[in-house]
């Protein structure tokens, strides 16, 4: 599954995707990122917080995050 983040509440919801999907909580998260459980609310909602943060949490979660050109995906996307 790709998730494609034109902002950071798509970044923070695809994150919170993620999380779910492992089964973990806010809390866990937190404490493997070395933030407090508000902060993960804030990234999850699109708040500001530290992009290293947002890429440490899709790191830990066992994802990653590819940059491309928007004609690239949106491309890719229409020749499905």
């Amino acid at each position: 599954m790709i998730d494609e983040a034109y902002s950071a509440l798509d970044l923070g919801r695809a994150i919170k995707r993620l999380r779910a999907k492992r089964g973990m909580t806010q809390e866990t998260l937190a404490e493997w990122c070395g933030v407090s459980r508000q902060t993960i609310v804030a990234l999850e909602q699109g708040g500001p917080v530290a992009l290293t943060l947002a890429l440490r949490a899709i790191a830990l979660l066992g994802a990653k995050v590819v940059v491309a050109p928007k004609d690239a995906i949106l491309s890719a996307a229409t020749s499905r």
